[in-house]
């Protein structure tokens, strides 16, 4: 069985270019090789690259050190002359989310772990595995998480130590 552990663990479109391991961390330099980008406003096609820029975030860690990311993306020039955005940033919203100083996969994990208890205590727990996260953040991170429950499905809610049931209105 062959496989590249760097290639198999982040998106096809990103290449590996450097992997630096110091004692309290691991930064892996990626870039882009995508050779064009859609426009988000006017969603016309581009190849013509302007410029360069640099996104830094955090992953899941490896091997108890925290991993973060250096990722070198293209800022391209539309096309369209109705268009009123003349410049925009490649995208690599299934991996981060614009702006984003985490990738989607932590902030799944942190949100995971916040579910499950109060944020300051998961802050305490994430800081032993390297990752520095606020209770906040875990409280906004976990306010936009998504339910993949229907509301008719569920007959009754209970919280610690006590249920509330959900009436049925030919009982009243």
């Amino acid at each position: 069985m062959e496989f590249d552990l760097i290639r198999d663990m982040f998106p096809d479109y990103l290449e590996e270019e450097e992997l630096i391991n110091q004692e309290d961390r691991v930064t892996l330099y990626l870039r882009s090789r995508r050779t064009s980008a859609q426009c988000p406003h006017c969603k016309e096609p581009s190849v013509e690259r302007t410029t360069y820029f640099t996104r830094r975030m955090q992953d899941l860690g490896v091997i108890e050190k925290p991993l973060f990311l250096v990722i070198r993306l293209a800022k391209y020039r539309c096309g369209n002359p109705a268009c009123a955005v003349k410049v925009f940033c490649e995208q690599i919203e299934d991996f981060a989310a614009t702006k984003a100083r985490r990738t989607n996969r932590l902030n799944q994990m942190m949100t995971a772990f916040a579910m499950t208890q109060s944020a300051e205590s998961t802050a305490r727990k994430l800081e032993d595995i390297h990752i520095i996260v606020s209770g906040d953040t875990l409280l906004r991170l976990s306010r936009k998480w998504n339910f993949s429950v229907k509301p008719d499905m569920v007959h009754a809610v209970s919280i610690d130590d006590f249920a509330l049931k959900k009436s049925n209105d030919t009982e009243r």
